[in-house]
């Protein structure tokens, strides 16, 4: 595939609008797509992920991009040699650079087989990659496309904690707010409280390595029309790898606990509605060796291995299964879920040619 295919094949990734849950337009163009290229066993899973593969023999390389997006379309346009569009930073790109380096791989006789993989809901409970882990796919080394830049490589991401705390209050009418608790400024002093405890976790090495908590939503409701008497907040834990999701819940439940225990006239809950647990992979694998020397080669150096404060596929997949993983690709981060969100094509070039490099130095 020369440059202007490759440029092409994103340009048209991006106009097809993919938020989480709705990727089966783009999944059904890139089946397409990967049959024209070349790829074998072109398939799409229970959960809507697309898979084609590259070549054949014992060694096998996974790489892994997601297919949607965050809500909230942007219009496709290249000015100044950067494509514009939801998606051309997180993560569009590194899929299509993953789509190009296999196919640019299908007419020569490599050691291996590369596995390309397009997953959905990436962006909201990750059920693309829980899926294709129940597909029971036998890799041998996992790259996973995440905005990392050209120069670098992502190898440790922050866990995650979805979390749901209720605070219920007796309903009573407005007019007698005086001798009623408003659950809404209830639930805004258990807020606090959360934060605090959680401050206890902050590390003087960073925030990756400090627990950190963001509230992400509040809901209430006045079930009688009065004063409110149920709030719900939504909070978002990050944990550091030194934090796993046992121990973000404990921490979380001995604060809700503490709160309910001076809080009699309250009924506080809490409710885990999804968990990620940090992950930090091998900075001295084959794999992270293959691709530390193709960065080399193609963007220069020096390589630099990046932590994350976010959450990725590779948590899940590298903590199951044991295999050599890292993250890589071209864009950057800072302009993922932004209106600004852009890809300078020369980098989104560049990264092509490391992906190619990569699978050239493990399976040829």
């Amino acid at each position: 595939m020369d440059q202007q295919t490759s440029v092409e094949l994103l340009r048209k990734m991006l106009e097809i609008y993919s938020p989480s849950g709705k990727e089966q337009g783009l999944a059904s163009f890139l089946r397409g797509e990967l049959e024209e290229l070349g790829f074998r066993g072109v398939r799409l899973d229970r959960a809507g992920n697309l898979y084609g593969e590259i070549g054949s023999g014992l060694s096998v390389v996974l790489l892994c991009g997601h297919m949607d997006t965050v809500p909230g379309r942007l219009p496709v346009k290249i000015e100044d040699n950067k494509l514009h569009g939801r998606g051309a930073v997180d993560a569009k790109s590194s899929l299509a650079a993953m789509i190009s380096a296999a196919s640019s791989l299908a007419s020569h006789a490599i050691n291996g087989k590369i596995v390309v993989a397009g997953v959905v809901e990436e962006e909201r409970k990750a059920n693309g990659i829980r899926q294709l882990l129940r597909e029971g796919l036998s890799v041998d080394y996992a790259v996973f496309g995440e905005p990392s830049g050209v120069k670098n490589i992502t190898f440790a991401y922050k866990g995650r904690l979805d979390l749901r705390i209720t605070c219920k209050t007796v309903p009573g009418h407005v007019g007698a707010q005086h001798l009623l608790d408003n659950a809404i400024e209830k639930s805004f002093e258990l807020w606090n409280r959360l934060r605090t405890s959680a401050e206890r976790y902050e590390s003087p090495r960073g925030v990756f390595h400090s627990l950190t908590p963001c509230l992400t939503g509040v809901k209430t409701r006045r079930t009688s029309g009065g004063v409110p008497d149920i709030s719900i907040l939504q909070v978002d834990l990050r944990l550091p790898p030194a934090i796993k999701c046992a121990d973000g819940i404990g921490i979380m439940e001995e604060a809700v606990g503490d709160f309910q225990r001076e809080n009699e006239k309250a009924s506080v809950s809490l409710r885990v509605v999804d968990k990620v647990e940090p992950f930090v992979a091998s900075k001295d694998s084959a794999l992270m060796k293959a691709l530390r020397e193709a960065v080399l080669e193609v963007a220069g150096g020096p390589v630099r291995l990046l932590r994350k404060t976010g959450t990725g596929d590779m948590n899940i997949f590298g903590a199951e299964t044991g295999v050599p993983v890292a993250t890589y690709g071209p864009g950057d981060a800072r302009l993922s879920h932004t209106p600004y969100e852009c890809i300078d094509l020369t980098e989104y070039l560049t990264s092509i040619e490391v992906y190619r490099r990569m699978l050239e130095k493990i399976l040829l």
